[in-house]
């Protein structure tokens, strides 16, 4: 089968934030976490932009077929003298730079669709892709992993402070009730959706604070 074949799929492999930060604002900036096991998530993925002298990591995603990367939409950043790439293979490293040579955007205003594939070159052979789930057995999750490269550290205020670290960092998080967890500034969103997973724990946090976060 192949990966655009498993579109019906992805919704579930996507939404896994608490934050109404977008899915992938979770490979972003993790905090309270702990250092990912060396063979643990060898599927993730780092997409960057770069120019002559500066360089982002923009967001996470998954390799979900040897020549597609998973991940959100809102991440496609097409501006003159940028180029973005999928650095694969980053954890446990040390891993290469792969050239995007086309993306597919899903996309909607409703807020129920924020996907995207990135197609690579050259393929990647030797990492295994994450297993995506089956429409017709959609598991039960009452605890899920979220993992990134974001700094982790905290001021005396609580206040999060940027960084970016070298290891991937995981943290797990409880999947909980979005309605009742909302933010005040949660008229400014754009709910219910079927699409979306809420997920909380103590101490434990993805995205920077603001407006868009519960």
């Amino acid at each position: 089968m192949t990966a655009m074949a498993h579109l019906k799929f992805l919704p579930l492999l996507l939404w896994v934030g608490f934050t109404v930060c977008t899915e992938v604002d979770l490979h972003k900036r993790i905090f309270h976490d702990h250092r990912c096991e060396k063979n643990d998530r060898l599927y993730h993925v780092e997409i960057t932009q770069t120019d002559r002298s500066d360089y982002y990591h923009l967001c996470g995603g998954s390799l979900i077929h040897s020549e597609w990367v998973l991940t959100a939409a809102h991440c496609w950043k097409d501006e003159p003298g940028w180029t973005m790439s999928a650095y694969v293979g980053i954890h446990p490293g040390p891993g290469r730079i792969a050239r995007i040579i086309d993306h597919k955007i899903f996309q909607d205003q409703t807020g129920k669709h924020d996907i995207m594939l990135l197609k690579i070159d050259p393929p990647e052979n030797k990492i295994k892709p994450v297993v995506l789930p089956k429409c017709t057995r959609r598991k039960k999750l009452d605890v899920i992993q979220i993992a990134g490269h974001g700094g982790y550290m905290v001021d005396v205020n609580y206040n999060k402070l940027p960084g970016y670290l070298p290891h991937l960092q995981c943290a797990k998080m409880h999947v909980v009730e979005c309605e009742p967890n909302l933010h005040p500034c949660k008229s400014t969103l754009l709910w219910p959706n079927g699409n979306t997973m809420c997920h909380k724990e103590p101490r434990v946090d993805t995205c920077p604070v603001s407006c868009h976060a519960a």
